[in-house]
């Protein structure tokens, strides 16, 4: 398991920015990669500032894929919260794509507002199709702030494999900066 990570004052910044209401005309901003990445998987760059990552080789599952995105500290979701989330979430996915099933394999997290905290939802999609999709879904909160992580592969293996490495890295990110 092999990670980089990158600018953690560019990920300051993000947050900063995301949270703040600004007046003027946003200026081009040069290409930028993400704050970690792992290797196996290529990066782009989504709307929202996702960052998105398809995997590439076999270790880590054909057509596996993997995303995070960053929010500013301050969310006081309960782990409550998350469940009835969850529940909302596959209601609204089944009713976007007609004769799509998707089933909740299992909700964890931690209860109380200390940090680090994480939440984490297991989901098994079955296209229309009969194609199975494993996914698993969460929120991971720190010191500096919360960020969702979302992998999804083919095998239940997979897509729990992929999320714990980019866990860990989103959790590194989220971290206090000096200890």
């Amino acid at each position: 398991m092999r990670f980089c990570v990158l600018s953690l004052s560019l990920l300051a910044g993000l947050v900063l920015a995301s949270g703040a209401a600004v007046a003027q005309v946003p200026k081009p901003q040069p290409e930028r990669g993400p704050p970690f990445s792992v290797s196996g998987f290529r990066y782009e760059l989504r709307p929202d500032d996702v960052h998105m990552f398809l995997c590439e080789q076999p270790s880590c599952g054909a057509q596996s894929k993997v995303s995070y995105r960053f929010y500013a500290p301050g969310n006081a979701i309960t782990l409550e919260q998350f469940r009835e989330e969850q529940t909302q979430i596959v209601r609204a996915l089944e009713q976007r794509t007609p004769g799509q099933k998707i089933s909740i394999l299992g909700i964890d997290g931690d209860s109380g507002a200390k940090m680090p905290r994480l939440f984490k939802a297991r989901r098994l999609m079955v296209k229309p199709d009969g194609t199975k999709e494993y996914q698993v879904s969460g929120y991971l909160f720190g010191d500096r702030g919360a960020a969702s992580l979302i992998s999804s592969a083919a095998t239940e293996k997979a897509s729990s494999d992929n999320y714990a490495q980019y866990a860990i890295g989103v959790m590194l990110v989220l971290a206090p900066s000096k200890r």
